[in-house]
């Protein structure tokens, strides 16, 4: 064989793979809808109560919690699955972050008391720029293991910014000076000075992102009936969440300002 030739079907080979890698599962897309769904549901009650100060009492309680956890989770375990379906992680890092700064300068500048300076989008840029930079080192832990020990670690860690790490009982109190630095917080070791309205600190929540990405490599060996779209507008949303994300907030409010200033003028 010529070495044109095996330049050729080297060639085709990678852009096989690569196709392999970033074949879009419209099951995955319909699951991150509803994800985002829940959490513009979530973010609407938020800017009532928190913004614009209706008295719900029910949003301060064990089931808002929850809801909101388990909608954020949700959302982070996808992101790591489709990062690792991803080929062009460092792209994904990229544009994910920039939209982190947009949200950080908008509050700062639209709505200061409610400054975004490492929430959710800050922290899935973050987990995906260091699985990009690690990419070839974590690929070669075995999924099951890596999924199980992620696990381990996020449910370990879970409450490290109250300064405690463990399993129930078995717990260890963390040294009282972790907590003394403003941007440790970004870490998870929370300080009392540090604001930020949406707080998803590296520390419990980058081994949720990775567990998702140890169960991406069983998404990617799904049957083709996955792949398939079974919820059209579902598997539309999921696919451009980020855009969903970012203009969501802007019509809550906009139109929860002019619900609200037409209230008062009656």
């Amino acid at each position: 064989m010529s070495r044109r030739n095996s330049k050729t079907k080297v060639g085709i080979q990678i852009e096989h793979v690569r196709l392999r890698e970033e074949r879009r599962i419209a099951a995955v897309d319909e699951l991150r809808a509803l994800a985002i769904i829940s959490m513009v549901g979530y973010h609407f009650c938020y800017d009532i109560v928190m913004i614009f100060g209706v008295d719900w009492p029910w949003f301060f309680g064990d089931k808002a919690r929850l809801w909101q956890q388990i909608t954020s989770i949700t959302f982070i375990v996808i992101s790591g699955i489709c990062t690792r379906c991803s080929a062009r992680p460092f792209v994904r890092a990229i544009k994910v972050g920039a939209c982190a700064l947009l949200v950080t300068g908008a509050t700062y500048f639209i709505y200061p008391d409610e400054l975004v300076t490492f929430g959710i989008l800050h922290f899935l840029a973050a987990s995906m720029l260091v699985w990009a930079l690690f990419r070839r080192a974590l690929q070669w832990i075995n999924p099951l293991g890596g999924f199980i020990i992620s696990a381990l670690l996020a449910f370990a860690t879970w409450n490290i910014n109250a300064g405690t790490v463990g399993f129930g009982s078995v717990t260890m109190r963390l040294p009282g000076f972790l907590y003394q630095h403003y941007w440790l917080s970004v870490l998870g070791f929370l300080s009392p000075d540090y604001v930020s309205a949406d707080y998803f600190p590296f520390i419990p929540y980058f081994f949720v992102f990775m567990a998702g990405s140890y169960l991406g490599v069983a998404v990617r060996k799904l049957p083709p009936s996955f792949a398939r779209e079974h919820v059209g507008t579902l598997a539309f949303l999921g696919r451009h969440s980020l855009l969903v994300y970012m203009a969501h907030q802007l019509v809550i409010f906009g139109a929860l300002s002019l619900v609200f200033r037409l209230a008062a003028l009656r």
